[in-house]
């Protein structure tokens, strides 16, 4: 029954960055969702944001981000004025299905081949220093260079290549400075006249690559060049930002928990727990941005209509009524498979989900097979509660 005396918390950014899982632990057992002080609202349960993924009331932000940010023209926002991810309806459907279909044609063994290749240089690059960064030397890297190789471009221009990956990424992290906006939107311009000569070149001479077989997909959902180029650059923003945090995440917390390490580098077979127990414990993307298109109850309390609403992951993967024990760290835990939670769900569920979790699972393969003797120097900072969440330097080290 509803009760329209009850008011909404509203619960300070500052208090979800000083301490995220326990601010929301707080307000999860008597709230389904709250207001956050910036604007919007956070839906923290379990089911209720499983279910909300798939409920047409919340429709996907379109340009409603980057316009808040007073950004209405240029690479950037094209990134939401003609992509997928953000887009609603048959619009979704058309620029969704071209780049679905190539990713389901037997490209995930070859990925793999091309994450464990790049995995297995980095440490090489370091391993008579005996210590790296894991942050900026090995999770900030390893998913642009697999998706480099994926997308067919040569080693030599790898690094340009990562370099404005990065900068570009830097848009869609917590808190982006002026600058750092005024970076990204060179290198998103810059990456995307690379990728539509790249393009040109795979589809005349590598007519079996992946671009070349996506391209002609495309061209047969009669995509413009816009759209193809966008729906690219919105798998390399999906494939690396919410892989980068998660690789960390999963490493920090199993060497946190020496027996589970030791017990994955005796059987590798444990590698995938360990990586869904990751995800669920501290995922990489803090959960999707929805627009409220019309007033939603959940448990008698009512979501108004045209809201920004957050359907948080973070909440619902340490939810009490769905894990026991949600804040300990148990790869053996019996409901892992609700950890694809972190990848989102509905229509709009990540469409290569299934090369980020290859990702994270050969990172973390690679490490234990090369590194059993792994040690923390220290415990990273996460930082993030709406979107891509970012962490501070996370310094590991070994016996060569």
């Amino acid at each position: 029954m509803l009760d329209n005396t009850r008011t909404v918390p509203v619960v300070a950014s500052s208090d979800l960055e000083a301490d995220v899982h326990g601010t929301f632990a707080r307000y999860r057992s008597s709230y389904p969702f709250i207001a956050l002080d910036t604007g919007g609202f956070i839906i923290l349960r379990h089911d209720d944001v499983s279910r909300l993924l798939s409920d047409p009331r919340l429709q996907a932000t379109e340009t409603a981000m980057p316009v808040q940010a007073g950004i209405t023209e240029g690479a950037l926002f094209d990134i939401f004025e003609h992509g997928m991810l953000t887009a609603n309806g048959d619009v979704h459907t058309r620029r969704r299905s071209a780049l679905s279909r190539t990713l389901a044609n037997h490209v995930l063994e070859q990925f793999r081949q091309h994450c464990r290749r790049w995995a297995a240089a980095l440490i090489d690059a370091c391993y008579d220093k005996g210590r790296l960064d894991l942050a900026s030397g090995y999770a900030a890297k390893l998913p642009i260079l697999a998706l480099a190789g994926l997308l067919g471009i040569p080693d030599p221009d790898a690094p340009s290549f990562m370099q404005d990956v990065h900068a570009m990424n830097e848009f869609f992290r917590p808190n982006p400075t002026a600058d750092a906006v005024a970076n990204a939107e060179v290198a998103a311009l810059r990456l995307r006249n690379a990728l539509d000569n790249l393009l040109a070149r795979t589809e005349a001479d590598q007519p079996e690559s992946f671009l070349a077989q996506y391209l002609k997909l495309s061209e047969e959902d009669d995509l413009t060049r816009l759209e193809v180029l966008m729906q690219v650059v919105q798998l390399i923003i999906g494939g690396t930002e919410s892989v980068r945090t998660a690789l960390i995440a999963q490493t920090v917390h199993l060497l946190s928990e020496p027996e589970q390490w030791k017990a994955v580098c005796a059987d590798f077979t444990l590698v995938p727990n360990a990586v869904a127990e990751g995800l669920r414990f501290d995922p990489g993307i803090a959960g999707v941005v929805r627009v409220s298109v019309q007033d939603i109850e959940i448990d008698g309390w009512i979501l108004p209509a045209g809201q920004l609403v957050l359907l948080s992951s973070i909440s619902a993967l340490r939810d009490e009524r769905v894990f026991d024990r949600p804040h300990a760290f148990d790869i053996a835990r019996p409901n892992l498979k609700l950890a694809r939670l972190a990848f989102g769900g509905g229509a709009h569920k990540c469409v290569a989900d299934v090369l980020g979790r290859a990702e994270l699972e050969e990172g973390l393969s690679v490490l234990v097979e090369r590194l059993p003797g792994l040690g923390l120097e220290g415990l990273p900072d996460f930082h993030g509660h709406v979107f891509v969440r970012k962490t501070s330097e996370c310094w590991v080290n070994w016996q060569p």
